[in-house]
């Protein structure tokens, strides 16, 4: 009876993993690791940087990325080298398709922890920044601010990162807490504010937001869910109520709507590139591109943790470098950020 309990016992604390694998013609060409490259390239733009954040060596990267380019016989990752804005990588269509069917097969199931802690978070570059030292041990995903909260409520991830208006009370996050029935089961730690606007290149003089519908420039939009997509799609209705359109829906009146990328840097280089006019972001991604920025408002950047999540060492450690002074640090070193004195504290 005592060997068949300590039985029992072990085959509750066996864990079952799934991975996602992409295959053509019975060779693997995109697995976790892989897709975490071309992710890391999409948002830094540069290969060596992209390695480097994943502790993994150039040369292994790139001996992958050669040979799935072989067995495809198209390219992942396009190479700029040297010019006047230096030289930095961008995925290529293939290779950004490629992230998004991973991705998307992905967040069908549930997301496995490799580390001790799992942050589900809205793109932000400051959040980069003040995580870096701690991605040994905290996986972060940029799900998008609903995803993530979705994924906490599934019990897949241990914090998310958010920054959800509510035009009804005229807060940010706090009311999302109450929708999703979290408040006893959560706290709720400040984060900082953020400037969030349009980004545009310096030809286009965008001068007002109506300019969009009015003038009919391309759009490129962000994923459904995301945080950024969620109010830009409020401002631009508010826009085509004031220009009296009977249906106010961008998907009608904003060309290019229906195109989307995964993060701001996405946008940023869309319109770089001139495959798009104009795009909702963060002023640090708009003017790291050298594109100009309109702004439309300060938004709130939280974090809500499971309580039975707070305590973990890693979370600790997340929580203290916002509190600290670190982030204030981080930030001072970035445009468009705003650090509250009570960065860090449990506010609800």
């Amino acid at each position: 009876m005592e060997m068949e309990t300590g039985l029992r016992r072990k085959l509750r604390e066996i864990k079952v993993r799934k991975e996602v694998v992409l295959l053509y013609r019975g060779h693997v060409i995109l697995d976790a690791r892989l897709a975490k490259i071309l992710e890391e390239v999409e948002r830094k733009g540069s290969l060596l940087a992209a390695a480097r954040s994943q502790g993994t060596s150039y040369s292994w990267v790139w001996s992958r990325v050669n040979r799935v380019e072989e067995l495809l016989g198209e390219k992942l990752i396009s190479v700029r080298r040297g010019g006047s804005r230096g030289g930095g990588a961008t995925l290529t269509d293939l290779g950004r398709e490629l992230l998004n069917i991973y991705m998307d097969t992905l967040t069908e199931g549930r997301v496995e922890p490799k580390r001790e802690s799992i942050l589900a978070a809205g793109y932000d570059p400051l959040l980069e920044k003040v995580i870096e030292p701690l991605r040994d041990r905290i996986d972060l995903h940029w799900s998008g601010s609903l995803g993530g909260i979705a994924k906490l409520v599934a019990g897949e991830v241990d914090v998310a990162a958010i920054h959800l208006y509510d035009p009804e009370s005229g807060h940010f996050n706090r009311p999302f807490i109450d929708r999703f029935w979290l408040s006893d089961s959560v706290v709720l730690i400040r984060g900082y504010d953020r400037e969030i606007g349009v980004m545009f290149r310096r030809d286009t003089q965008l001068e007002r937001i109506s300019d969009i519908i009015e003038r009919g420039l391309r759009y490129v939009n962000m994923p459904p869910g995301s945080g950024t997509r969620l109010l830009a799609d409020r401002i631009l209705m508010m826009e085509m109520r004031r220009l009296g359109l009977e249906e106010p829906d961008p998907s009608k009146f904003v060309r290019g709507y229906d195109v989307q990328v995964r993060t701001h840097v996405g946008v940023a280089k869309k319109i770089v590139k001139g495959e798009a006019d104009v795009g909702f972001g963060v002023r640090e991604v708009a003017e790291s591109f050298e594109l100009e920025f309109l702004r439309v408002l300060w938004e709130s950047y939280d974090f809500v943790i499971w309580r039975e999540s707070f305590k973990k060492p890693s979370i600790e450690e997340f929580v203290e470098r916002l509190r600290s002074g670190e982030a204030r640090r981080l930030a001072s070193e970035l445009r468009g950020y705003r650090i509250p004195e009570n960065i860090g504290e449990i506010v609800m």
